[in-house]
């Protein structure tokens, strides 16, 4: 029995606005896993080696609430751009687009995909294992990636400045 199925199973639980995971308190009940999942990474440093691609992939699944500004997608969708077309190059790249983005960008935002991916933070959550606990955030990084291709040009030219150098 997967996680989703428990979830599901409750008679309050609602699809969440952003994912569409069906979990009692809909929005606020898919945070609610999106906090269990972060205690168990801050607790466990093994979880956490893709901290940074879990937290863009839920707020970009999340657009709504952590996606408001063209300032805060950016971050989020070139933070997914870099993990995921630039591995091994993460924290230098992220750290440098970072200071380029903080240099007063002024950036217009783009329309943003009403379907976000096929998994959720749940699928993540549910992976007890290390091995496929990061095979379950790959997954679901990759799946909303493929969700935002329309905005894959965006995030690449908003990148192409620091992996120039």
């Amino acid at each position: 029995m997967t996680i989703q199925t428990i979830l599901a199973a409750d008679p309050a639980a609602t699809a969440c606005s952003g994912c569409g995971l069906i979990v009692a308190g809909g929005v606020d009940g898919c945070q609610g896993v999106f906090d269990d999942e972060s205690a168990r990474e801050y607790a466990d440093v093994r979880f956490a080696a893709r901290r940074r691609m879990v937290v863009d992939t839920y707020a970009l699944q999340h657009a709504e609430r952590y996606c408001a500004s063209a300032t805060s997608l950016a971050a989020h969708l070139t933070g997914l751009c870099i993990a995921m077309e630039h591995r091994g190059r993460e924290v230098e790249l992220t750290a440098a687009f970072l200071r380029w983005l903080c240099r007063g960008r002024v950036l217009t935002k783009p329309r943003l995909p009403e379907d976000r991916g096929p998994l959720t933070i749940a699928d993540v959550r549910a992976a007890m294992e290390l091995i496929d606990h990061r095979a379950a955030v790959d997954g679901w990084a990759r799946g909303t990636w493929d969700a935002y291709a329309a905005l894959h040009p965006i995030a690449r030219a908003w990148v192409a400045p620091v992996v120039a150098r």
